[in-house]
């Protein structure tokens, strides 16, 4: 389906509850990207989909909570199941409009895992942006640490810069893991605008301040993003110079945070309980 105003069209699947592609003024400021290693024919190239009930991996596809030992199942080819659910499921449209979609994903219990939820995703056009907001409730029988998340795919053109202010960098370690919290490297710091970096970067930040600003100088576009006060984990992933794409992906919680002991930013749902969260993109004509 495409919603659409005088500035906008993005165009938005059941499939995934995905983003397919966006545009302002003809100009993109999303990247359709295939995803690699899914299984269902129905996912192609999206542009950006929601993560619930948690995003990125969770380390031996199983984590404790309660005094519960719970496991999982790898859904693609990576060997840990990864972003949850929702990006490989099909939604239901509740609600559309001419420049907003409401759309629903209901999960049942699916043994081994133990997640059992609702989720609501709304994407709504106004003048000037774009807005996502992403809704879960819980379910399942008992308390389960939740997360939500979104992961666009930007477009990555030479001379794109991206500024994101964070207090900490995690290191990566084997299976796309986060290892440890360390300051900031000098080259990989956005706290002032600056180029990506040329070589492979998939690395958390966190103590983010819940603003981010991208250009495309040859597009002569820049593009704002804004969240709600629940995100403050990002991840930045590129797997190199000359990809056409890099990931930005605002979380409510770090990766892996199932395995570590605070919980890292994931919420303790009990049954019905709820948490939602929301992103602004606002593309910018940029001046000169």
């Amino acid at each position: 389906m495409h919603l659409q105003n005088d500035n906008l069209l993005v165009e938005v699947s059941r499939f995934g509850g995905s983003l397919l592609s966006g545009h302002y003024r003809g100009i993109p400021f999303l990247q359709p990207t295939p995803t690699e290693g899914i299984a269902s024919q129905r996912h192609g190239a999206e542009a950006s989909f929601p993560l619930v009930p948690y995003g990125n991996r969770i380390e031996a596809n199983a984590f404790e909570f309660a005094g519960k030992r719970f496991t999982m199942q790898p859904n693609t080819a990576d060997p840990f199941c990864l972003h949850g659910d929702g990006w490989l499921a099909e939604w239901e449209v509740i609600a559309q409009t001419g420049s907003q979609a409401v759309l629903l994903y209901v999960r049942r219990a699916e043994p081994p895992s133990p997640y059992s939820y609702e989720a609501i995703q709304t994407v709504r056009l106004d003048d000037d942006g774009v807005a996502l907001s992403l809704s879960v409730t819980n379910k399942s029988d008992a308390a389960l640490p939740y997360g939500l998340g979104f992961h666009p795919f930007f477009p990555r053109t030479p001379r794109t810069r991206l500024k994101a202010q964070a207090e900490r960098y995690w290191t990566e370690r084997a299976g796309h893991l986060p290892d440890m919290p360390v300051a900031v490297p000098a080259g990989l710091d956005f706290t002032t605008s600056k180029p990506l970096p040329g070589h492979w970067i998939n690395n958390a930040y966190d103590g983010w301040n819940g603003q981010a600003w991208i250009e495309w100088p040859e597009y002569g576009l820049g593009l704002s993003l804004a969240v709600d006060g629940i995100f403050r984990c990002f991840m930045i992933y590129s797997p190199e110079a000359d990809a056409d794409f890099f990931c930005f992906e605002p979380m409510s919680h770090l990766p892996n945070a199932h395995s570590m002991s605070s919980g890292a930013g994931l919420m303790m749902l009990r049954q019905e309980q709820s948490f939602s969260c929301s992103i602004y993109l606002r593309p910018v004509v940029l001046s000169g």
